[in-house]
């Protein structure tokens, strides 16, 4: 007769086992994420899903939205973006270099307020005079992107002047993409009167941590009050936001975004980076993969006009729609581009790159066989002598060949789908939307 186990000792075997699964997991690292969480899938005392949500059942219809753009962009993008959210009546704020009405909107130039002296004496603004005087056939140009990071600062004093009350403010640009469903689930776990400055953090050399713009970042109340009260120091008009940048030699600077948070810093705050729901990726550039599955999907960036039309039909079709964005979801909306091979396509692969002598750059079969052969590869590339393999699922983008003749360079892309499977198997259903710890 088979011995019982006593309930001390199924304990222990329950405890041991979780222990190995957990050590079996870690080491086959293609099937775990590092990220720690919790969960996003509360059930909030807003209907969300909808169209409109969560502006419609008036959520978040305090928070202020502020696009940010070029003068360019007024009539190549602010259209796409703007029209669809419109419909749904929130609070927005439109910044550009150039002073302007659109529709019902006031475009406000955010460099209005400088100091001529700031304007006559650097070179970087010698586009800003040209801008004034075009009309919409104004095009996108490297001059007029100079001007773009001397915008960030006095907008952010114009803001809160503008709305002094608002808890929450989200800065995005035209190719930004939010869920707005999910931004409320989120924000909704922070006090506004805290001083809260959140995004897809970038870490350049000797300087603080920052919140990519392009990705869109926010900024609660108290994040906003201790930067204008930090700027009191410079202003040089007493009751006028927008007439100086902090104290910053913009002229030796990269970039706005970089700019705002050496000021967040010198004023008390501190950026907490939540990627990778806000992220800087589209749907067909993200990669797929044990870091980009259950997590909550914000924020999104490089969308052109028929990827955001493409991302609302797609959206509005969602078996669920009341449940949180996740990333696992929005593989959905790629996966049936996905198949064994794609010409004149490159999928993105770029975690290992072989090249000729070695036999994996010298066709795409070969690159193939070495990606199978790597228990990590799902997907793989091939162009001229060159193999290159991923441990993601990327969709990527079609590519032209390159050059002439026999000379001529065609890239192909396959993936291996049953090993896609398997991660998906391993990882399916997603038990909550995961709301990733900070990091900074």
């Amino acid at each position: 007769m088979a011995k019982r186990c006593s309930p001390a000792r199924l304990v222990l075997a329950i405890v041991l086992a979780a222990l190995l699964l957990r050590e079996y997991l870690s080491a086959n690292s293609i099937f775990t994420s590092r990220r720690r969480y919790s969960l996003l899938n509360d059930s909030p005392d807003v209907q969300l899903g909808g169209p409109c949500s969560p502006f419609a059942g008036g959520a978040i219809s305090n928070l202020t939205i502020v696009v940010k753009l070029g003068a360019a962009e007024v009539s190549s993008r602010l259209a796409t973006y703007l029209d669809p959210l419109a419909r749904c009546s929130p609070d927005i704020l439109l910044f550009s270099d150039r002073f302007e009405q659109y529709q019902s909107y006031t475009i406000i130039d955010a460099l209005a307020n400088l100091p001529d002296e700031c304007k006559t004496q650097n070179p970087d603004f010698a586009v800003y005079d040209d801008i004034q005087r075009a009309n919409r056939t104004l095009r996108k140009t490297t001059d007029g992107w100079k001007l773009d990071k001397y915008k960030f600062l006095p907008m952010m004093e114009m803001v809160a002047h503008m709305r002094p009350h608002s808890p929450w403010f989200v800065f995005v640009e035209p190719d930004t993409y939010v869920n707005w469903d999910n931004m409320y689930r989120f924000l909704r776990k922070f006090d506004p009167d805290q001083p809260h400055y959140m995004g897809s953090p970038v870490w350049p050399v000797k300087k603080p941590t920052f919140a990519h713009g392009g990705t869109g970042y926010v900024l609660s109340h108290g994040a906003m009050d201790k930067l204008v009260e930090h700027g009191k120091q410079f202003r040089n008009i007493p009751q006028t936001p927008g007439t100086h940048q902090f104290g910053m030699d913009l002229t030796r600077e990269c970039c706005g975004d970089d700019v705002l948070a050496q000021v967040l810093k010198a004023s008390g705050v501190h950026l907490r980076g939540y990627w990778p729901m806000f992220n800087g990726e589209k749907p067909t550039t993200v990669r797929f993969g044990r870091e980009h599955w259950c997590e909550a999907v914000i924020s999104l960036h490089h969308l052109t006009k028929d990827d955001f039309a493409d991302l609302e039909n797609w959206e509005a079709k969602r078996p669920h729609p009341s449940t949180p964005l996740t990333f696992a979801e929005l593989f959905s909306y790629i996966e049936p581009t996905i198949r064994s091979r794609r010409e004149d396509w490159s999928n993105l692969s770029e975690d290992v790159t072989i090249s000729t002598p070695y036999s994996a750059g010298e066709s795409f079969d070969n690159c193939f066989e070495a990606c199978l052969r790597n228990r990590k590869c799902v997907q793989y590339e091939h162009f001229r002598d060159t193999c290159r393999l991923s441990y993601t699922t990327r969709m990527g983008h079609a590519q032209t060949p390159k050059g002439f003749g026999t000379g001529k360079t065609r890239w192909t892309s396959g993936w291996v789908t049953d090993r896609i499977e398997a991660f998906k198997a391993a990882h399916s259903p997603c038990i909550g939307a995961h709301l990733v710890h900070p990091n900074p």
